[in-house]
């Protein structure tokens, strides 16, 4: 009870956050926001097994960052989040729109956020708070150990990157989750306009701390894809394990991601 009032009163003063900030752009004022950002990431992936079958998840934001002390971003955003499949779908299958502030300084982000989410499976609507820390960052290890040759070629560069999410879940549907990946690559060659051909190892992982059984999944993973500044498409072969399960899985699949960002101050 106490958790869904804190939720609540997170979820008001998001509303406030937003309902202000669509105001700011139009009134003449010596203020001004320091920009408008907004972004969309998301995936489609489809598997050779029964386990996970066809899937999508992903969102859509715009935000205003307000002030930048320091470096330090203070951002609200308003969101549409997705996550569903075709295969056991009841613990993983979740949609719906909501509202976050997030202190944000260059490959981390610390905030709040408030969803009003639909599980259709479960047949259960929910108004969450979650609290959520999350990171994304690369660097060309080539730079710090050269490049090696390959029958004479020597690669473009040697991609190491990082994803994750770190989050606590107010309203106690899904308890403390983390997510995300590890991932060294190999650019080999660049073609057409922007375009690049990478080869890749990596590790992800996916857990939280309820409604786990068909959600928890960890494992390594290799594959090549072609891929330019907004889209990548692939092909993926996975070791996945899923502990609530007691079950493994080797899983080739096919994947497309998008991520686009954009800022309506600097258009």
């Amino acid at each position: 009870m106490i958790n869904k009032r804190i939720g609540g009163y997170v979820g008001a003063a998001l509303f406030v956050l937003l309902a202000v900030s669509a105001a700011v752009p139009g009134r003449a004022s010596a203020y001004s926001p320091v920009g408008y950002p907004g972004s969309t990431w998301g995936n489609v992936t489809q598997g050779d097994n029964s386990l996970e079958g066809l899937g999508t998840q992903g969102w859509v934001r715009q935000g205003v960052t307000w002030f930048s002390p320091g470096g330090v971003d203070f951002n609200t955003y308003g969101r549409y989040t997705w996550r569903v499949r075709t295969q056991n779908e009841q613990y993983y299958d979740e949609y719906g729109p909501g509202l976050s502030a997030a202190f944000e300084k260059g490959p981390f982000g610390l905030g709040v956020e408030y969803t009003w989410l639909r599980y259709p499976k479960l047949s259960e609507n929910s108004r969450n708070s979650d609290l959520f820390g999350n990171w994304y960052y690369s660097a060309n290890v080539a730079k710090w150990l050269g490049k090696p040759n390959v029958s004479s070629h020597s690669p473009l560069a040697l991609p190491l990157s990082t994803w994750g999410q770190l989050t606590y879940d107010l309203n106690g549907i899904e308890g403390s989750g983390s997510q995300g990946w590890v991932k060294q690559g190999v650019d080999w060659f660049s073609f057409g306009r922007g375009w690049k051909f990478d080869t890749y190892a990596a590790y992800n992982w996916r857990l939280r701390t309820k409604n786990r059984k068909y959600y928890d999944a960890t494992g390594p993973s290799t594959g090549l894809t072609v891929f330019n500044s907004d889209v990548n498409l692939g092909l993926e072969y996975m070791w996945q394990r899923f502990p609530q399960l007691h079950t493994s899985t080797r899983r080739l699949s096919l994947y497309l991601t998008w991520f686009y960002n954009w800022d309506l101050k600097h258009k």
